[in-house]
């Protein structure tokens, strides 16, 4: 519903900032659903233009967003003998021993990151169903397991998080209130270019089906505020509508005491009791207890209402920080996740419980220590787990069945959709239950829209019976959510329309992107054809390769070859009509992505396609990563790493994998080039007559040479109207060295590929090839690249690979957390791992690869008591 409303309502001002932004008026134009929100760079000339529009309510400044920093970090002991005194304190042992732990319940924070592999957070990481994007947000980096990023409070979100639900099984240390809940996060506090309402819309969905709840969380803890706003109203909406889908947010009430009306915007916010529930610190030293001297107080400078609503321990809270360790801290981030672990027990209790429920609940049942509660210190009091579980009734007086899920294949416009639905009762009985879809939409045909379920208990989900079956418009756009009713009865008299969605999932796109983070500008993409600049062969909108502040796209023509003889080749280059081979198709999930920073360099990019449109199709799937460096001694070079995967069910063998270029350095009818068996390197240089500069080269660094090719690209193979025909392809990439010399000091437009194999492969096997681009303005300078690139390559992105090819990643001589993050990082946040981890024997299952029932192996053995691994594993 929101989407629907707030999408209409924005469409008139987003097509008018669409004109400004062609006028250079506005940029970084985005619409938010969450609440009726855009953000958009806007000149400074245009405000009072859009002031007077009558669709615009108000303009503000965007706000600044602050973490609300700890007072002070001590060092802690790393294993507790008891129950820490924060937790018994506020009774959460005894709500254990009662069998609340809050399994089965979902915590989420809003945070600075969180270290995933800590001993005290990795188990419950919800991330281990298999769908880490429903579980892990983060819009700077885009990557895919929890980690933490650089800043002022490094491990805030990590500390936090322990609170909420920390727990090592191998020590049995316990710092978390809900230590049986799972967890998810959102990194975008104190994170410059990332926008909060972004992890607003992804908690209200986080797995992005919008007919699935089991993803959604039961509780946002937020550590962070707006200074100085006063009563500004840019979150409220949002806070109430995520309130409005179930999901109870807790707020610390800010370090600015002790003066009075010092609470950040919004958990200033005091519409009533309830409302932006905000927590205050207290140290548990003293009977009663006291107030933090830094806590910030109410009044609510909104209205003057009591704030903050409730206190709980935050003073020198032990809990997880980084690298396995702990430290305590202080600070009302501090005591705010023990409230919110809270809300993961009384949920467990009853998961039917209202927002308001769940907060009347610990507002009652606070402990006030004989002091005259409410007022602008303690707010209502101090938390008590136990007599908030015992004011929160588990009755539930009625039925209340909801859709649990839509289980179908992903939906493409023109598809005839089939699946089942589940449906969830978290209320009384209700008998037989039944369910028909009962509204149209011109956009789907309606094949079957009827389904029985049987009997549906207090708290049971129930699959139908039949399938629910729709044809979908091949005219419906990618990424539209149909919604239809559902209309859901029961034997028992109990009825109830839900919104059953069908969720056209977006295609997957031709895409590109460029490096330019370094003297080399170049455009890369996910169809196996680069360049795509100016003056090239195939100029669809890309950069070409252009070097320093120069705009001469050097590059005609570049793409990538794969063949086994000359009948089978596939490529990304042109073909005997001259036209462009696109024989490569993106495989689902190989959308381009440009990842800036990336995990190991300043800037990278990553894509899977494979060779299924190729009139011969090979079988083979390419993950494509790309490396580009800014420092002075790596930004002459651009390192291209493919894991090459055999998809075909039987052995393949004589695979090439080739890298072609058509260099016109410089004066493209000036060019020289060859190979040097001595450097490595396949190189084109510009020739003035009477000496060579400008170099631009390529080399293997992975993998098996095959072939260095340089050939006359206007007379050997380019004839007028003619292309590359597969025979001439399978010459050029199998031709060996043979031409090494040929055109060292020629004035010619030349041709070269650089080619690795051949490969045998099994069916499913992997293997890795891996080329790097170079400039130089003279010879030893595009040699020195090659070397640098080498190091690069060696010592960062495969450093398992260097010695034994096995898992030692900093060759200590044994596997230990160092190289289990390192495959942690392949596995969640890069793709597919790196070959050499086929070759090692850490294949736990075995299935024939690394997957993440060996990682979880590998973990409980490098930080569970396991013995240490031998190198070789």
């Amino acid at each position: 519903e929101l989407k629907s409303l707030h999408t209409n309502s924005q469409s008139t001002l987003l097509d008018a900032l669409s004109v400004y932004s062609l006028n250079d008026q506005a940029s970084n134009i985005k619409s938010h659903w969450i609440t009726n929100i855009v953000e958009a760079d806007i000149a400074v000339s245009q405000l009072n233009v859009l002031a007077q529009r009558s669709d615009i309510e108000m303009i503000y400044l965007a706000p600044e967003i602050r973490l609300v920093e700890p007072d002070r970090t001590n060092s802690a002991p790393p294993l507790s003998t008891g129950v820490e005194s924060n937790l018994s304190y506020i009774n959460a042992d005894q709500a254990w021993a009662s069998g609340y732990t809050g399994t089965g319940r979902i915590i989420c924070s809003f945070d600075t990151g969180v270290d995933g592999i800590h001993p005290a957070l990795i188990s419950n990481w919800k991330g281990h169903d298999g769908d880490s994007a429903a579980a892990w947000f983060d819009p700077k980096d885009h990557l895919s397991f929890p980690h933490y990023l650089t800043g002022s409070s490094i491990d805030h979100g990590t500390h936090v998080m322990g609170t909420m639900i920390g727990h090592d099984d191998a020590t049995g240390d316990t710092i978390g209130v809900a230590p049986g809940a799972e967890w998810i996060s959102a990194a975008v506090i104190d994170i410059a270019g990332v926008s909060i309402l972004d992890a607003f819309e992804w908690a209200a969905d986080p797995d992005g089906d919008p007919n699935s709840i089991d993803d959604v969380p039961d509780v946002i803890n937020h550590s962070w505020g707006i200074p100085n706003a006063g009563c500004v109203d840019v979150f409220y909406s949002a806070i109430d509508n995520l309130e409005a889908l179930g999901i109870v947010n807790i707020f610390a009430a800010g370090n600015e005491g002790p003066a009075s009306q010092s609470i950040r915007n919004p958990s200033n916010r005091a519409l009533d009791s309830l409302d932006c529930f905000a927590v205050g610190n207290i140290a548990i030293t003293t009977n009663p207890p006291t107030v933090s001297g830094s806590s910030s107080r109410g009044p609510s400078d909104c209205n003057g209402a009591i704030k903050p609503n409730v206190t709980a321990p935050g003073t020198n809270i032990r809990s997880s920080v980084l690298y396995g360790a702990y430290a305590s801290k202080s600070g009302t981030s501090m005591a705010t996740p023990h409230v919110s672990g809270l809300v993961a027990l009384l949920r467990q209790k009853n998961p039917n419980a209202t927002v308001d429920q769940i907060k009347q609940a610990i507002l009652t049942s606070t402990n006030k220590y004989g002091m005259a509660l409410p007022d602008n210190d303690y707010g209502w009091g101090v938390i008590d787990c136990m007599a908030a579980l015992n004011a929160l009734s588990s009755a539930n007086s009625s039925p209340n069945i909801r859709i649990y899920s839509y289980n179908h294949l992903p939906i493409n416009p023109g598809d005839t959709v089939s699946g089942l639905v589940v449906l969830e009762n978290i209320g009384a009985s209700a008998g037989i239950v039944s369910a028909s879809i009962t509204s149209s939409d011109p956009s789907l045909t309606i094949l079957n829209g009827n389904a029985t379920f049987g009997l549906l208990g207090n708290g049971d989900t129930l699959s139908s019976v039949q399938p629910i079956v729709a044809i979908v418009s091949d005219t419906v756009t990618d990424g539209r959510v149909i919604s239809l009713d559902f209309h859901i009865t029961s034997s028992n008299g109990y009825q109830v329309t839900r919104k059953l969605h069908f969720l056209i999932v977006p295609r997957n796109e031709r895409m590109m992107a460029n490096h330019d983070i370094n003297r080399i500008r170049f455009t890369l993409t996910n169809f196996g054809t680069f360049g795509l600049g100016g003056n090239s062969f195939f100029p669809a909108g890309g950069l070409g390769f252009l070097v320093d502040a120069s705009t001469n796209n050097e590059m005609f023509e570049a793409g990538i070859m794969v063949g086994r003889n000359s009948t089978s080749i596939s490529d990304g280059i042109r073909n005997a009509s001259g036209e462009p081979d696109g024989d490569f198709a993106i495989s689902p999930g190989g959308n381009l992505q440009l990842i800036q920073p990336g995990l190991i360099a300043d800037q990278e990019t990553f894509s899977i396609y494979d060779d299924s449109r190729s009139e011969n199709p090979q079988g083979i799937r390419l993950t494509q990563h790309t490396y580009a460096y800014s420092t002075t001694s790596s930004d002459d070079f651009i390192i291209v790493r493919y894991i090459m995967e055999n998809r075909n069910p039987f052995y393949v063998s004589s695979i090439h994998l080739s890298l072609y270029t058509d260099w016109d350095a410089v004066n493209f009818v000036a060019n020289a080039g060859g190979w040097s068996s001595a450097d490595s390197l396949l190189w084109t240089a510009y020739n003035d007559g009477s000496s060579l500069s400008s170099y631009r080269g390529t080399s293997i660094i992975d993998g098996p040479i095959a072939s260095a090719h340089t050939a006359d690209a206007s007379i050997t193979y380019y004839r007028p109207g003619d292309g590359l025909t597969e025979t001439e392809k399978w010459q050029i990439m199998t031709s060996g060295f043979t031409t090494a010399n040929d055109w060292s000091n020629a004035r010619k437009d030349l041709l070269q590929a650089i080619t690795a194999g051949p490969f045998n492969m099994e069916a499913g096997q992997i293997d890795t090839v891996a080329f790097v681009i170079v400039i130089g303005d003279t010879y030893a300078d595009a040699v020195q690249a090659v070397q640098q690139a080498q190091f690069i390559y060696n010592t960062q992105i495969v450093q398992c690979c260097q010695v034994r090819g096995n898992l030692d990643s900093d060759l200590l001589g044994d596997v230990n957390a160092a190289d289990v993050t390192y495959l942690i990082n392949y596995l969640f946040k890069q793709g597919p791992p790196p070959a050499c981890f086929e070759e090692g024997n850490t294949d736990n299952d075995p299935d024939g690869k690394i997957n993440v029932a060996d990682l979880t192996a590998l973990i409980r053995t490098v930080w569970l008591g396991g013995p240490v691994l031998a190198p070789c594993n």
